[in-house]
């Protein structure tokens, strides 16, 4: 059978990954060539001559999420993982190894256009990632190998607009004002 990503995080980990408190989706408008860093445990990137998309994940709030040229992924996530990029904790290119080996799963979406999220694609463990756009989004998928993914009908497919962080170019912008301390949260690292 397929393997959850929580089966290869530490308990340490484990607390990062498991939502705490309600998850805040976030949102990225994703083109060719780009990818999105769910920390150091998946890739998300869109290929070929896909037009842009848009990715709303809903992931626990205290996995650091990164939009980056795919050319330049590998070496972000080695230089890294573990500090900017967590999960994996410290230290962070011994856990990579522990990891393991990845592997890539490539999917097409349809799209629904704007107004509807097409599809979301699970990531076993970690949470989920809903695909809005017209036309054809060509997904690649990269995973610790034996993680499942799996792609289904979208669960909230119109939360883009709704719950949804609004989003500027690259940077997504959460919604939601103070945080307790009364500080206004913003940028992209949600901590």
């Amino acid at each position: 059978g397929l393997a959850k990503l929580t089966q290869l995080l530490t308990p340490e980990e484990l607390k990062v990954v498991v939502p705490n408190k309600q998850v805040e989706p976030i949102t990225f408008r994703i083109a060719s060539g780009k990818c999105v860093l769910v920390g150091g445990l998946a890739k998300i990137e869109v290929c070929g001559d896909s037009k842009p998309f848009m990715f709303t994940f809903f992931v626990a709030n205290n996995i650091k999420l990164h939009v980056t040229d795919v050319s330049k992924a590998d070496g972000y996530i080695a230089k890294h993982a573990g500090g900017m990029l967590t999960p994996p904790l410290e230290p962070g290119p011994e856990r990579m190894e522990q990891i393991g080996e990845f592997e890539s799963h490539d999917i097409d979406i349809e799209g629904n256009g704007w107004k509807e999220a097409a599809a979301d694609i699970t990531l076993r463990g970690l949470g989920w990632v809903s695909v809005t756009g017209p036309g054809t989004a060509n997904v690649r998928v990269s995973v610790p190998k034996g993680i499942g993914i799996s792609v289904r009908p979208p669960l909230m497919p119109f939360d883009v607009w709704s719950v949804a962080s609004k989003y500027t170019g690259g940077r997504a912008v959460r919604k939601g004002g103070k945080t307790k301390s009364g500080k206004s949260r913003k940028g992209v690292g949600r901590n």
